[in-house]
């Protein structure tokens, strides 16, 4: 999907106008209006990062481009979270935001432990926010 397409779609999803969004980027009415009709195709890093931010995103995401992440990217990753990012994360197509979140998994005071319950709870979560 093109990047204008792509801010237009999350814009109207968060339920944003183009000059809330303009407003919350810091960035003008007219300059995002160029970005969501592809007018202007090459906004800088921090323009992008702004529109993310706003969006509660990542530039990534606006790009369509997933980032994937090792596990020695973290250093506190649980071992059986670990374990499932080196086995299977490619295939799952686990992303920095889901690690974080995954990492905040609590039931009863304790993490899953294998690698089986991660993936899981991760393919569990991704249902239930289709």
């Amino acid at each position: 999907m093109k990047l204008g397409k792509k801010i237009r779609l999350l814009r109207e999803e968060k339920g944003l106008s183009l000059n809330g969004l303009a407003e919350e980027a810091t960035i003008s009415k007219a300059y995002l209006s160029q970005l969501e009709n592809d007018v202007s195709k090459q906004p800088s890093a921090e323009i992008l990062l702004k529109i993310a931010a706003a969006l509660g995103t990542t530039i990534a995401d606006l790009l369509d481009r997933p980032v994937r992440v090792r596990s020695d990217d973290f250093r506190e990753v649980p071992e059986g979270l670990r374990k499932l990012i080196d086995e299977r994360g490619k295939a799952l197509d686990i992303r920095e935001e889901d690690v974080k979140m995954l990492m905040n998994i609590r039931y009863r005071g304790n993490q899953p432990e294998t690698p089986e319950d991660w993936e899981h709870i991760l393919r569990t979560i991704r249902i239930v926010m289709r």
